[in-house]
């Protein structure tokens, strides 16, 4: 983690949860498909890298999951009436592909 304070959980796939607290200089690993949260201790900025072990990683998160249920399906299995299951807004952007931050170098002049 390069910068703060923060709390992560992994979901294990026997339904135990893993929690963690990170802290500056910490490496953690997530196993691809692992459902996980991570939750800023403190006021400060938050700053951590992420890499991954394919090119082109995607979002399976749960923000996404949602939008591809039915609104029967979704009420059944959160145990809520139809007419209580939110509108899950749906994405095309990826959320886990951000620009590039650092601005390009001027050119040098001779």
């Amino acid at each position: 983690m390069a910068q703060g304070r923060a709390r992560m959980r992994i979901l294990d796939p026997d339904v135990t949860l893993d929690e963690y607290e990170l802290d500056t200089g910490d490496v953690y690993f997530v196993p691809r498909a692992y459902p996980h949260h991570i939750e800023v201790l403190g006021d400060e900025a938050f700053h951590f890298l992420i890499f991954f072990d394919q090119p082109t990683p995607g979002d399976i998160g749960y923000r996404t999951t949602a939008t591809a249920f039915s609104r029967e399906v979704l009420a059944s299995t959160l145990g809520v009436d139809e007419r209580d299951v939110p509108d899950f807004p749906f994405t095309t952007t990826d959320p886990l592909i951000v620009g590039r931050k650092n601005p390009t170098p001027a050119p040098k002049t001779a």
